[in-house]
């Protein structure tokens, strides 16, 4: 958590740790795979397991402490079964302009709210549900195209590949991600997407440079890995990341 907040250059944070600084209540929680920073002023948060209401009230409190409009997207995760974990578990960014998602929670789900505080001074302006995280975007100027962890296919084998953390991608830059090989109709839809495939032992080699192109994916196999839980963003702690112009 400190990772994210300290070193991120979009947030005017040095030293701060948003949990230890305002929560009062002692139950505060907040893991990474919870946060994802879509602009300077808008954070991404999963509610589950993990990251608590407490650790979102915390993360708030913080926001009230930035200059500017500040926007704070709640996304509600089911608690079972534990391929929910997280929020990149389902969400993940993969350029400026498209996203990787787990169409049944992120779009379809009408159990599990996305809720939309909007911060302004010192105070919360508005709490409002929206209707999905890529409305909520829409509504602040990002208007992103999905991507479908497991393809336009059946709900069974969407299943599957957001199980094996299918959605879990990690951005080297936009438009240039990591991600697991077995999902296989994943890849295929980032592929129909304009994603270049290219496997990371390619790289490893020299065999292909990630800089010939614009859009692309790095597979890499991890078949023991996705056994343990997690993919490539859950292995990655950004700790520098430039600004992004939109």
């Amino acid at each position: 958590m400190d990772a994210i907040f300290q070193h991120h250059p979009d947030f005017k944070v040095k030293t701060l740790n948003p949990v230890k600084t305002f929560d009062k209540t002692g139950k505060a929680s907040i893991e990474g795979g919870d946060v994802l920073i879509a602009r300077e002023d808008i954070i991404l948060i999963g509610k589950g397991d993990r990251t608590t209401s407490q650790g979102i009230d915390s993360i708030i409190e913080y926001a009230k402490t930035m200059e500017g409009v500040q926007h704070i997207i709640v996304q509600e995760l089911p608690k079972v079964p534990e391929s929910f974990i997280h929020l990149d578990m389902t969400f993940t960014f993969l350029d400026k302009d498209k996203c990787m998602i787990f169409e049944p929670l992120i779009v379809n789900a009408t159990r599990h709210l996305t809720i939309h505080i909007t911060v302004d001074g010192n105070k919360v302006a508005s709490i409002r549900e929206e209707k999905n995280i890529l409305s909520a975007l829409r509504s602040l100027g990002m208007d992103l195209e999905p991507v479908l962890c497991g393809g336009n296919h059946d709900i069974r084998v969407m299943e599957r590949e957001q199980w094996q953390s299918g959605a879990n991608f990690v951005a080297l830059e936009p438009g240039k991600v990591i991600g697991y090989a077995r999902n296989v109709y994943t890849i295929e839809e980032m592929s129909n997407h304009g994603f270049e495939i290219i496997t990371a032992k390619d790289i490893a080699k020299g065999v292909r440079d990630l800089n010939d192109y614009e859009k692309a994916v790095v597979t890499i196999k991890g078949n023991e890995l996705s056994r343990g839980g997690g993919g490539a963003r859950c292995m990655t702690m950004p700790v520098n990341r430039d600004k992004v112009n939109w």
